[in-house]
């Protein structure tokens, strides 16, 4: 007959509680950030130029992204775009210039700034990492191909370090996964810069999400300065922003669209992109 020690079953059955408990909070760590909502949006000269400011920021404060890209901060300062930031709920925020067309990044978590460049770019390029993720946020120009290849060159060597990359901005260029659908517009599509991202393994991830997302750029705010009627404006709508991650992040992508509304026609003639990626990579 094999003899039981009390003791050792206690000690036993105390070991079993504790890798339990050690296995709970695991996953409640993995749980506590198992999601970054990014997004992305051109603001036309800083909300409407600046006549729906307080409209966009609110409407940020109720998407409630981790981070956010924007493109067009005309007119603002490190300070303004500091204290926008704080009223959608980012601690921390990033402008490129305080002149012409600058670009910015705000987030939860504390930013990085990589690199600020602007000599030789038509709006300027702006390198940051958060969230453990190198963003780079653009403005690209059309013919002016050389910034995507600048870009490409830093995301390689950082790819080669199995650093994450996400590239977000007004591309002012098409997908030729679209191109059905230009094929009923009244414009040359450019698909240069576009090729060249998907060529180098980037992922468009809401083509991967939502195919049906075919427009980000042209709202009704384009009439009556840029456009006449809303068939003109229908002729020149595209989706020409967007969000590029590379192939690891595409694969954590859970979700990504372009975000349409009739508050949003009143505040910028661009849409915003959102992607929504599942946390910790690795």
């Amino acid at each position: 007959m094999t003899i039981i020690n009390k003791r050792n079953v206690l000690t036993l059955f105390a070991l079993i509680m504790l890798i339990g408990l050690n296995s709970c909070k695991t996953t409640d760590a993995k749980d506590r950030r198992k999601e970054l909502k990014l997004i992305n949006w051109n603001t036309l000269y800083s909300f409407n130029h600046k006549r729906s400011t307080g409209l966009g920021a609110n409407w940020i404060k109720q998407q409630a992204p981790d981070v956010l890209g924007l493109q067009e901060l005309n007119g603002n300062t490190e300070k303004s775009l500091n204290e926008m930031a704080k009223s959608w709920g980012h601690e921390y925020s990033v402008i490129l210039k305080e002149k012409g067309f600058p670009v910015g990044l705000t987030s939860r978590e504390p930013i990085e700034v990589i690199e600020r460049k602007v000599e030789g770019f038509h709006h300027g390029l702006l390198h940051c990492r958060t969230f453990g993720i190198h963003f780079f946020v653009v403005h690209f120009w059309p013919g002016k191909d050389h910034e995507a290849r600048y870009i490409l060159n830093k995301a390689k060597a950082l790819l080669e370090r199995e650093e994450n990359v996400i590239v977000m901005g007004d591309f002012n260029s098409h997908s030729r996964k679209d191109s059905d659908f230009h094929a009923t517009k009244e414009f040359e599509p450019l698909y240069d810069v576009v090729d060249m991202f998907e060529k180098a393994g980037f992922v468009d991830v809401v083509n991967k999400h939502d195919k049906k997302a075919l427009v980000s750029f042209g709202s009704p705010i384009l009439i009556p300065k840029w456009a006449s009627t809303m068939k003109e404006v229908k002729a020149r709508q595209a989706r020409i922003d967007f969000i590029f991650a590379d192939k690891a992040l595409a694969e954590a992508s859970s979700m990504s669209t372009i975000l349409r509304s009739d508050k949003l026609d009143n505040i910028s003639d661009h849409y915003p992109v959102i992607a929504k990626f599942s946390l910790p990579l690795r």
